[in-house]
């Protein structure tokens, strides 16, 4: 399918007030504009020509050298071998017959790419299986969805190049050095690519000045080594697949344990055990392991752990410490299995976090420390809330409904 267009979201969110906070958001923001700079969710691709490209601008940037008042040109292309070999033999000619004249920069590439050594991109799994990179949210007009995008491992590359400065003055030659060792005062600096920043790595320094002279003048001729530790990204090889986009619920009825399974489809999937009390029963069972339980209810007000009842980690049993009332209606909302760690469809790691507000009256939106995945429960006072009383978006909710000032809020939720 063809690449959705990108709009403009922010994808971060500024954790916490300080400064340095807002300034990482903002690094963050500018890097993955470059990234994804052709309007995609996608990165953008990165060829041999890009990683040229790369080379010719760090070299551009950083190797400026000034001879009697005036820059050393840089030739403006990455040249071969074999282009090196018809410039080296035409380097005296004038400039009136558009040849370059001495003193000037060139890059060459070797021909001979090698596989990559950069330890971000080295192969960790073998063949070349497609990895979740993002999930989108869309919104056809009548219902929201996801798009999940998936791109392949980066292929690693290493690339040799040489950077060769010929001139006739041994104080340009001097000049030249003294910017490169210091650029490269340990062995590594970075080029950036479309918001990549790719390793550049000086291998060694070499003299190759010819022993004869041209017109009586010396000529100087140095070569620089150095060894990109690239990646290859190719668009051709990234995946665009709708995921599911609708909420499934599902209801059991058992009636022989006298309570019900209500199964919601939010990121994860969370159960709802409904039992009807008899005023003398005080252990009751969901027929599973909890692996986290939520919260526990009675009429719709919360209980708290350990004071009113207890469970332990990874049973099915909740034991109130006095009988519920006959016809109580006992709530338990929990996340089934051994294990307390939650992962959406996509493989993300979610967590649980609870927090509590008191109302004001200023009001009705609150914002919480970290993003909302999904609500789990909000409640006020104690007495658990109905889905439709709140609205939730980034890290704030919002009540439809207004409670009375002062009023102790919580809210549990998967961020």
């Amino acid at each position: 399918m063809s690449l959705p267009k990108k709009n403009n979201i922010n994808v971060y969110r500024q954790v916490g007030s300080e400064p340095s906070s807002k300034e990482l958001l903002e690094r963050r923001q500018e890097l993955l504009e470059k990234i994804t700079q052709h309007d995609t969710y996608l990165p953008d691709d990165i060829l041999h020509d890009d990683l040229d490209k790369g080379m010719l601008e760090f070299v551009k940037d950083n190797f400026k050298v000034i001879s009697d008042g005036e820059q050393i040109p840089i030739i403006p292309k990455i040249l071969t071998v074999q282009r090196w070999g018809e410039i080296s033999n035409n380097w005296t000619f004038a400039d009136e017959d558009r040849n370059i004249k001495v003193p000037f920069i060139a890059i060459i590439r070797k021909p001979d790419v090698q596989p990559g050594t950069n330890p971000i991109v080295q192969r960790t799994i073998p063949e070349r299986r497609q990895f979740h990179y993002s999930t989108v949210k869309t919104w056809d007009g009548n219902q929201m969805g996801a798009n999940v995008y998936k791109i392949p491992q980066p292929v690693p590359v290493d690339i040799s190049y040489e950077v060769i400065i010929v001139c006739q003055k041994f104080r340009d030659l001097n000049r030249f050095n003294k910017i490169v060792l210091q650029k490269f005062s340990s062995r590594q600096s970075y080029t950036l690519v479309k918001g990549h920043y790719i390793p550049l790595i000086l291998d060694r320094i070499n003299d190759s000045s010819p022993i004869e002279s041209l017109e009586s003048r010396r000529f100087y001729l140095q070569n620089y080594d150095f060894t990109m530790l690239g990646f290859l990204i190719d668009s051709e090889e990234f995946e665009v697949k709708p995921a599911i986009n609708r909420a499934i619920m599902l209801y059991e009825f058992l009636d022989t344990k006298n309570y019900t399974k209500k199964y919601e489809n939010k990121s994860i999937e969370i159960i709802t055990a409904t039992f009807t009390g008899d005023g003398s029963q005080t252990t009751f069972n969901v027929g599973e392991s909890i692996g986290e339980l939520f919260f526990v209810a009675i009429n719709g007000q919360l209980q708290q752990k350990d004071i009113d009842y207890y469970w332990m980690y990874g049973t099915p049993r909740i034991t109130f410490v006095t009988p519920p009332i006959p016809g109580a209606t006992i709530t338990i909302v929990y996340y089934a299995g051994k294990s307390n760690i939650f992962q959406d469809s996509y493989g993300r790691l979610l967590f649980f976090a609870v927090q509590y507000y008191e109302y004001d009256g200023s009001s009705l939106t609150f914002t919480t420390d970290h993003e909302i995945v999904d609500v789990i429960y909000v409640e006020t006072n104690g007495l658990v809330e109905e889905e439709i009383n709140f609205t939730f978006s980034g890290n704030q909710f919002t009540y439809l409904i207004e409670p009375i000032i002062g009023s102790r809020i919580g809210i549990g939720y998967l961020r």
